[in-house]
């Protein structure tokens, strides 16, 4: 007999014998006032039960079935103005922390980068409030002009709360900054919500993941009791209470319904678990999109019965439940088995199953024990290296090796550069022969010489490219490594040398072997280089489909990288463009002599003032690198990047 079933027996024995007393078959000798006192404590403890209610310990499963949801760029209107601090000139850094100072400075921005004004001219046009024809949001960031008069509505709007004067000038004012900075899009003039703190569409490892740990085998986590019976509890001691106050021996006799049934709950305990989990896909390397059937077979490997058993599947993070349920509640006799059969879409990546969830509760439900059950299974999908098939956009560059790169140089090529005088080591195929039998002179014609292009496609795969319009949509970073592998792709199949490298956390540690641990491909070409490029883009950790918890050295990782480039390298960087480290980065390595082309997807949303002016931010980092002389391909989320490169080859712009 252990101690909760010896401490069970005795409080039994004790209620029997003060019920026996009630009824006068046993004389304990207790006074009037001893038995009221008892009745009294009695229903105290019941108060003091049903007001502790709301502590009791109460976790909720976790939601595997969702994919980990990332934010998107300028979830709070703070997060966004504070973006404006990173441009190069004055003029595009808030004199104060005030959000009116912020948004004056983002005003300033847009009309000098896309209004045509200089940084005087803007500064007038605040004051006056000429900048705009919204008077409300002239009047927001003027400290000259007054505000004009409230409609019935925003008045009404005041008076209960819904939104201050202030709230709707702080609307206004990004409404008509981002008129300016959308370069006329129709939907800049819509006033956006304020949304101080986000939508809170981020979740935690908890939510969305079974758990972050290793687990081998079967591990108990921890037990805990579920109040199943509190009520019934609670009940029996008031009835028992007042029935020995009130010497009321049916009041008392109703109450021991209720006691029999709290000491059932007490009597059992959960089985220990003891099963063998074996999970069975469909198809173990399929391709991004695809949807993989998942059999999860659980048998209980242990001579007792199982009564309730709650498994959920620990689906990896980078991937969604498309059909079915990745959980099961069932009863298992021993050696039983059960299969559960859930269908999942996948995306680009390696994606290892967190073990599985598995709750055992008792008979009465009164208590359960948390296992995680591990059983490894990894769905490795490698990105789609199909070319591309518009040109990838790269810089003419000094390069040892003929390829289809055009330079400005003049020599054998296929097109047309320049006419120069014969030489005697010319090659007669060159020689002008119409004008030769126009003039009898001897000339030999120039082309532009192509030579082979040495690139390094770079990944910003930190954590502030993990970014999305939707919650359910690709995120940026999800985008890039998917146009990692086409590009790679597109430059293999011209007969360019190109190499991978990455910007992010994985690569990041204390010690001096960090740099190994970045993902780095020198460039070279071949099949087997092709295969070790489509490897890495999916196994890589730095390019996790799930975001990272923290971020990483990005400065010290961009110094190791730089000192791996060759003088002839250029750097066809992806990153969503939406922070200031995102430019500084190809600012730092095309001053470092390697040309940088920046593919940018764009992650940024429109509903919120935050996401406006987030999305403002981005299309001024872009015109700051272009007008740098940074070529940035602006790809959009809903094109494809043969669509982005297509527009861009046409010279076309957004």
């Amino acid at each position: 007999m252990n101690f909760r079933t010896a401490l069970l027996a005795l409080g039994l024995a004790a209620f029997l014998g003060g019920v026996a007393a009630l009824f006068g078959l046993l004389d304990i000798g207790l006074s009037r006032s001893i038995i009221v006192i008892a009745g009294l404590a009695g229903v105290v403890i019941a108060i003091r039960a049903l007001l502790d209610r709301g502590h009791t310990n109460r976790t909720p499963t976790p939601d595997p079935e969702r994919r980990t949801a990332v934010p998107a760029p300028g979830e709070s209107p703070a997060e966004s103005i504070d973006a404006f601090r990173t441009a190069e000139t004055s003029s595009y850094r808030p004199t104060g922390r005030r959000t009116t100072e912020g948004l004056r400075a983002a005003a300033t921005a847009v009309l000098t980068r896309f209004g045509g004004r200089t940084e005087e001219e803007a500064v007038r046009q605040l004051e006056s409030g000429s900048w705009t024809d919204d008077p409300t949001a002239a009047a927001f960031l003027s400290p000259s002009l007054d505000a004009p008069p409230r409609s019935l509505r925003e008045r009404l709007a005041a008076v209960t709360g819904s939104e201050s004067r202030f709230h709707a000038g702080v609307r206004h004012a990004a409404a008509a900054i981002a008129a300016i900075g959308y370069d006329d899009d129709p939907t800049g003039r819509a006033l956006p919500r304020y949304d101080p703190s986000g939508d809170g569409r981020t979740d935690d490892d908890r939510k969305t993941r079974t758990t972050t740990k290793v687990v081998d085998g079967v591990a108990r986590v921890r037990e805990r009791p579920t109040d199943y019976w509190y009520g019934i509890g609670v009940v029996a001691l008031f009835a028992v209470g007042i029935g020995v106050v009130s010497e009321s021996p049916a009041v008392v006799l109703a109450g021991v319904v209720g006691v029999g049934y709290a000491a059932f709950s007490r009597a059992l305990e959960p089985p220990e678990l003891e099963v063998a989990v074996e999970r069975r896909l469909s198809d173990d390397e399929p391709e991004p999109g695809d949807e993989i059937d998942v059999t999860v077979t659980i048998t209980n490997e242990r001579d007792a019965f199982v009564p309730d058993l709650r498994f959920v599947d620990g689906v990896p993070s980078g991937m969604a439940v498309a059909d079915g349920s990745s959980r099961l509640g069932t009863a298992l006799r021993p050696g039983e088995s059960v299969a559960l059969e859930y269908t999942v879409a996948v995306r680009r990546g390696s994606h290892e199953f967190d073990p599985a969830l598995a709750v055992v509760r008792d008979l009465s439900r009164s208590a359960e024990r948390e296992y995680l059950v591990g059983s490894e299974t990894t769905v490795v999908c490698e990105p789609t290296l199909r070319p591309i098939a518009a040109p990838v956009p790269l810089r003419a560059t000094a390069a040892s090796f003929s390829g289809r790169l055009r330079t400005a140089d003049g020599g054998s090529g296929t097109t047309f550069h320049s006419v120069r005088e014969y030489r005697k080591s010319d090659p007669l195929a060159r020689v002008d022969w119409n004008r030769r039998a126009k003039t009898g002179e001897l000339a030999t014609l120039e082309f532009h010489e192509e030579r082979a292009a040495r690139v390094v496609v770079l990944v910003d795969a930190r954590q502030a490219a993990y970014l999305a319009p939707e919650p359910d949509a690709p995120h940026a970073v999800d985008r890039s490594v998917a146009a990692a592998g086409r590009i790679g792709a597109s430059l293999l199949a011209e007969g360019d040398t190109v190499g991978l490298a990455g910007i992010g956390p994985a690569g990041w540690n204390d010690d001096a072997e960090s740099a190994a641990e970045s993902c780095w491909l020198a460039p070279a070409s071949g099949r087997h280089h092709e295969v070790q490029f489509s490897e890495l883009l999916a196994t890589h950790p730095q390019f996790s489909a799930t975001p990272p918890t923290e971020e990483g050295r990005w400065l010290w990782q961009l110094r190791a990288l730089r000192r791996r480039l060759s003088a002839e390298t250029q750097i066809v960087l992806l990153t969503p463009l939406c922070d200031y480290v995102s430019a500084d980065l190809a600012r730092r390595l095309d001053a470092r002599g390697h040309p940088v082309t920046v593919v940018s997807p764009d992650p940024t949303a429109d509903e919120t003032v935050g996401e406006r002016l987030a999305r403002v931010a981005r299309r001024v980092r872009r015109f700051d690198l272009q007008r740098a002389g940074v070529p940035v391909v602006d790809w959009p989320a809903d094109e494809s990047i043969d669509e982005a490169f297509a527009r861009h080859a046409a010279g076309g712009r957004r």
